[in-house]
């Protein structure tokens, strides 16, 4: 091969390389999910001082399910507002000596569709309450994001409701607004919901991260 393509093709790299990391930049503020290759998340935080392929995480929350040492491969999950999609990160994470969290080595995986959140198997009751009422039902799985649903009582796909959680941790009480995005209809009259929380605010989303983190890590 000429000399001229070896450089070419490290020239193209380098600008490949450049062009991605570039396109990072738009992640910071992101709320993210941090995730270790065996499943576990650990950590709930926001994507600050984006550099490159370097960033700080600033938690959510305090705690972690991760000891501090060396730096460790992750999956770091998200999603972006800018580009309405889910974003899947990877990267190395240490904890500097002044105890803040480094990721290094970031890499876009892909964005799409799917689930930006860790969805964490849960089984206990709550409500949902609507204009004339209220009705029982079972919470299969929650995330951040969302949750699934299963009840005897009928609804509809864009349906707002609102979702009163009694958490079996320190989180407690949670008071949720819910949209249904799917149903799946079940035997015996029942229905499953797959729901997405709507209109969360800074604290609620605090809340509602320490309550999934907390589940989470009784599941491990």
């Amino acid at each position: 091969m000429p000399l001229f393509n070896l450089f070419d093709g490290d020239a193209r790299q380098r600008e490949e390389e450049l062009s991605q990391n570039q396109d990072l930049d738009i992640y910071t503020g992101m709320k993210v999910e941090v995730i270790s290759d065996d499943d576990r998340m650990f950590l709930t935080a926001e994507v600050v001082g984006l550099r490159g392929d370097r960033a700080q995480l600033k938690p959510c929350m305090d705690g972690s399910l991760l000891a501090a040492g060396e730096a460790v491969p992750v999956t770091i999950r998200g999603f972006s507002s800018k580009e309405n999609r889910a974003v899947v990160m990877q990267a190395r994470l240490r904890v500097s000596g002044s105890g803040s969290w480094q990721a290094e080595h970031l890499a876009l995986l892909e964005k799409g569709d799917n689930r930006a959140s860790v969805r964490v198997p849960v089984g206990f009751d709550a409500f949902l309450r609507y204009k004339d009422g209220q009705e029982p039902v079972d919470v299969l799985n929650m995330s951040t994001g969302g949750a699934c649903i299963f009840t005897r009582a009928r609804h509809n796909v864009g349906e707002k409701l609102t979702m009163l959680l009694t958490l079996p941790i320190q989180s407690g009480e949670l008071t949720l607004p819910v949209q249904i995005l799917r149903i799946n209809e079940r035997r015996n009259g029942c229905f499953e919901y797959g729901c997405k929380f709507l209109n969360i605010d800074e604290e609620l989303e605090n809340r509602l991260a320490r309550a999934v983190f907390e589940l989470h890590g009784q599941n491990k």
